[in-house]
């Protein structure tokens, strides 16, 4: 009898030493940690409508012009963000305004390097002319790429406080410390979420965002 019940104490005692392991691990997880950050001109490549987007729904932009890492890596023009959407909602009767709001979490670099990234939109504009491009800088022969262009600035390090670094006139729609809704009427931006008081939010193909983005690895 008391073999039995001192069986019974010490897989108690074990069950309770798992249960305290697992519940002491669990909360003091954290996501990771930003090694950069900065914001940067993109374009839309496929027509973003409220009124035909849902919850969850993928989104890809790719990069209006090239900028560096931290760490010196080039991000050629071009490459591309993959994203969702939070939130998308057509104006309906008693509605005060369409909605859309969408996340970026993947950037495509060079070599198909993928980093984790968390983007947010941090202005809007209209397609600025592409014919005539003054972006900053001038950065050649990337390692790899062969790629030679325009450059506008640098994702900074995570210590240093700072956004994109930029030098000389941007084009239009591609500064990267404009903020808000530009040169489109019935939108405005706030805290990520775009609305409009028309029965639906509508960016089209060409649209430039700036997104503010930290760099996760």
């Amino acid at each position: 009898m008391n073999r039995m019940i001192i069986v019974v104490l010490i897989g108690a005692l074990a069950a309770s030493i798992c249960y305290g392991q697992e519940s002491t691990s669990t909360p003091g997880q954290a996501g990771p940690a930003a090694i950069g950050h900065g914001s940067f001109p993109v374009k839309i490549i496929s027509t973003l409508d409220s009124s035909k987007l849902k919850d969850g729904d993928a989104v890809q932009v790719e990069t209006a012009g090239s900028f560096k890492l931290a760490d010196g890596t080039l991000v050629q023009k071009g490459s591309k963000l993959t994203g969702y959407v939070t939130a998308a909602k057509a104006r309906s009767k008693g509605d005060p305004a369409s909605e859309l709001s969408v996340v970026f979490n993947k950037l495509n670099v060079a070599n198909g390097k993928q980093l984790s990234i968390k983007g947010t939109v941090q202005a809007v504009s209209s397609p600025p002319d592409e014919a005539a491009p003054q972006m900053a800088g001038k950065a050649s022969g990337a390692a790899g790429g062969g790629y030679t262009g325009a450059t506008v600035g640098t994702v900074t390090n995570s210590q240093s406080g700072s956004n994109m670094e930029t030098s000389g006139s941007s084009q239009p729609g591609m500064d990267p410390k404009a903020v808000g809704v530009q040169g489109m009427h019935d939108l405005s931006l706030e805290d990520g979420v775009l609305r409009s008081k028309g029965k639906n939010v509508k960016l089209g193909n060409g649209v430039r965002m700036i997104l503010r983005v930290d760099i996760l690895g």
